[in-house]
C-alpha cells in the first residue's frame, strides 16, 4: 500500500510498551509495533530526513560504544558537542498530541521537531511480528536502507 491508502487511517488504540516501545491498533484493524529506535531512526523531521542537508541528529541505534572513531588525515573528526550515548538518546521523554493527527515525540537528547502524523506511522509500520500484521511496503524499505548504512560505516 502507498502512503494515500493511509490518509484516512488513525490510531484507535496506542499505548506504552515495557520496553519504552509504542504499541499502535489502528482504525483498519493492523497492529504495529514501534521500537524506540525504529521510531527515532524514522524521525520525520527535515533535519533528521536530510531536507536542510546532511541529517545531523539521526542516532545510531545499531553503533556499538566501543566502535572505532572515524578519521580524516589522521584527526578523530569532531563536529560539535558530544552527544548523548545512544541508550540515553532513544529513550522518548514526552509525547504530546499533534491536533488529531499525530504525536510530537521529545527525545532522552532534547530532539523534539519531529511530527509523527497517523498518516506518517501507518506508512513506516513495522507490524507486530506476526503474519497477520506484517511489515508495509515503506517499512521493509526503511530497514533495508538502515542494514545498507550500517555496512557502509
Amino acid at each position: 500500500m502507498h502512503e494515500r491508502s493511509f490518509e484516512t487511517i488513525t490510531a484507535s488504540q496506542l499505548t506504552w510498551r515495557d520496553d519504552g516501545g509504542i504499541a499502535v491498533t489502528w482504525s483498519d484493524g493492523h497492529h504495529s509495533v514501534y521500537s524506540r529506535p525504529y521510531l527515532r531512526a524514522n524521525c520525520p523531521c527535515a533535519t533528521c530526513q536530510g531536507t536542510h542537508g546532511t541529517p545531523t541528529t539521526l542516532v545510531d541505534a545499531t553503533a556499538k560504544p566501543d566502535a572505532p572513531k572515524k578519521k580524516f588525515g589522521g584527526f578523530k573528526v569532531m563536529t560539535g558537542p558530544k552527544p548523548p550515548p545512544v541508550d540515553v538518546a532513544i529513550q522518548i521523554k514526552q509525547a504530546d498530541p499533534i491536533g488529531q493527527y499525530g504525536m510530537k515525540l521529545t527525545w532522552g537528547d532534547g530532539h523534539n521537531t519531529g511530527i509523527y502524523t497517523w498518516q506518517y506511522l501507518r506508512t513506516i509500520s513495522p507490524g507486530d511480528g506476526t503474519a497477520a500484521h506484517p511489515p508495509t511496503e515503506a517499512a521493509q524499505q526503511a530497514r533495508s536502507k538502515a542494514k545498507e548504512a550500517a555496512g557502509s560505516s
